[in-house]
C-alpha cells in the first residue's frame, strides 16, 4: 500500500521534469480540472491554461499521453481539441484511445434508468436552489455546489448525498464520490486507478506519471506508484495524498510539461 503524506513540499517545475524525465520513458496521465485547467466557479467555464494545449501536443510527439477526467470524453475533446492523446471520461467509464478506438469500461445504456431516477430526485430537492447545478453525464450524475450559499450547502448537501446513497443499490451498482464542491454518483467498479491500469496495460514498459489535484485522483496515484511510476499532486497547499511530488497550480503544470517535452527532458 502506498504511504500517505500530508507535507509534500512544492517542487520547481523544471527541476522536477529533470528528475522524472526523460519523457520517452513515461506514460503521462493528467486530470483536466485543476491540472490542465484552473478551477472555475461553474464547470462549463473551464478552459485549458495558457500553453497547456501546445505543451500536450509537443509531449504527445515523443511519448504516450492520456487525460483521465470526471468529464465526458466529448467534453474533454471539445476543450482540448483533437490532440493525439487517449481520453478517459467519467472517471474511466468511457475510454477512447489516441487512434480513436472506443474501449469503455461500462456500457452507458445499462446506467441510464438509474441515473434518470437519481437526477429526478436530486432535482426535486435542489433544482430551484440558487448556486446548485446538476450535471448529467453519460455514465454518472454530478451535483455541483460551489456557488451555493454556505447555509444552503450545510442544509442540503447531506440530503443530496443521502439521495445518491439511496440509489447506489440500483443495478448495476453505484458509488458516491465527493470532490471539490461536487458530489457524484458513478458506477461502483469505475475509478481513475482502474482507468490508468487499463491504459498502462496497453502502453508497454512506459512508467506512469500521474498528475491530479483532487481526492478522485488518489486511486490513480496509488496505481501509478504501484507500477513503478510517480504521482504529482497539483495543489497550492499540502494535504494527505499518495502522491510523491507536488506542483502549485496549472501554470506550474504547463511549465513542467514544457520542460518534460523539451529535447533531453
Amino acid at each position: 500500500m502506498t504511504d500517505m503524506s500530508d507535507s509534500l513540499p512544492l517542487d520547481d517545475p523544471s527541476g522536477l521534469a529533470g528528475r522524472l524525465g526523460p519523457a520517452t520513458d513515461r506514460l503521462v496521465v493528467l486530470d483536466f480540472d485543476g491540472v490542465l485547467s484552473p478551477i472555475v466557479d461553474h464547470y462549463d467555464q473551464a478552459a485549458p491554461a495558457d500553453g497547456a494545449v501546445a505543451a500536450l501536443t509537443a509531449l504527445a510527439e515523443v511519448t504516450t499521453v492520456a487525460v483521465v477526467s470526471g468529464r465526458t470524453v466529448a467534453d474533454i475533446r471539445r476543450r482540448l481539441g483533437e490532440l493525439a492523446v487517449t481520453v478517459a471520461g467519467g472517471h474511466g467509464a468511457e475510454l477512447v484511445l489516441a487512434d480513436g478506438t472506443d474501449d469503455p469500461l461500462v456500457d452507458p445504456a445499462t446506467l441510464a434508468e438509474a441515473l434518470d431516477r437519481a437526477q429526478a430526485d436530486v432535482d426535486a430537492l435542489v433544482g430551484d436552489e440558487p448556486g446548485w447545478f446538476i450535471e448529467r453525464k453519460g455514465t454518472s450524475l454530478a451535483v455541483h455546489h460551489r456557488l451555493a450559499p454556505t447555509e444552503s450547502v450545510d442544509t442540503h448537501l447531506p440530503r443530496v448525498r443521502a439521495i445518491l446513497e439511496h440509489h447506489t443499490a440500483s443495478p448495476p451498482g453505484f458509488a458516491v464520490l465527493d470532490g471539490k464542491a461536487v458530489v457524484e454518483l458513478r458506477p461502483a467498479d469505475v475509478d481513475k486507478g482502474r482507468a490508468l491500469d487499463r491504459i498502462a496495460a496497453d502502453s508497454g514498459a512506459l512508467r506512469p506519471l500521474m498528475l491530479g489535484d483532487d481526492v478522485t485522483d488518489e486511486d490513480a496515484f496509488r496505481v501509478a506508484r504501484a507500477r513503478g511510476g510517480d504521482a504529482v499532486l497539483v495543489a497550492d497547499e499540502p494535504r494527505p495524498t499518495a502522491a510523491s511530488h507536488r506542483l502549485s497550480d496549472p501554470d506550474a503544470v504547463v511549465r513542467f510539461l514544457e520542460a518534460l517535452a523539451a529535447p533531453g527532458g
